[in-house]
C-alpha cells in the first residue's frame, strides 16, 4: 500500500523569493514615482503661471501698467492655485490654502511673473521659485531654482533664483 502526500501551499523559500522580488521592485519604483509626481506638479505650476503672460501682454499693448481692478488698471486674471503661495495683487480674497503668482508692478517691457511653490507638493519642490521673464523684444523665458530633473526642457535651471 502506497500513500501519496500532496503538497498544498507554498514552501518558505518560495515565499521569501516573492517577498524579495517585491522589495526590489518597490525600491526602484517608488523613487521613480516620486520624481514623476514632482514633474507633473512642476508642469502644472509652469502652465498656470505661463497663462498669465497673455494677460500681461494685453495690458502692455494697451498701456495699462499698474496691476489692479480699476478701469485703467491691468487685471491679470490670475486664478488661485493650491500649488502656489502668494496673495492677490488686485485685492481679491483667495480661498484658503491657495495663492497666485506675483507680477512686477508697474509692468515694464522686462516684467516678470514669479510663483513660489507651496508646501502641498513633493517636499523637494516646496518654497522653490518658477519665473517667467519678458525681454524688451517681447519674448518670454522660463527659469527656476527647482532641480533640473523635475524641469521640462522649456524651463532652465537657475540656482540663483
Amino acid at each position: 500500500m502506497t500513500t501519496y502526500r500532496f503538497q498544498i501551499g507554498f514552501a518558505l523559500i518560495e515565499l521569501m523569493i516573492v517577498v524579495t522580488i517585491i522589495g526590489v521592485l518597490a525600491t526602484i519604483a517608488i523613487p521613480q514615482y516620486q520624481i514623476h509626481v514632482g514633474k507633473t506638479q512642476v508642469m502644472r505650476v509652469i502652465n498656470e503661471v505661463g497663462q498669465l503672460r497673455l494677460s500681461l501682454e494685453e495690458c502692455l499693448q494697451t498701456g495699462r501698467t499698474v496691476i489692479g481692478l480699476g478701469t485703467e488698471d491691468c487685471d491679470p486674471r490670475a486664478s488661485a492655485s493650491n500649488l502656489v503661495v502668494g496673495g492677490s495683487q488686485v485685492g481679491l480674497v483667495l480661498p484658503n490654502n491657495t495663492g497666485v503668482a506675483q507680477m512686477t508692478s508697474p509692468l515694464t517691457l522686462t516684467t516678470s511673473i514669479t510663483a513660489i511653490v507651496s508646501n502641498q507638493v513633493n517636499p523637494k519642490l516646496t518654497g522653490k521659485k518658477i519665473e517667467w521673464l519678458r525681454t524688451s523684444s517681447g519674448s518670454w523665458s522660463c527659469s527656476s531654482n527647482i532641480e533640473a530633473i523635475y524641469l521640462p526642457n522649456s524651463c532652465s535651471h537657475n540656482a540663483n533664483l
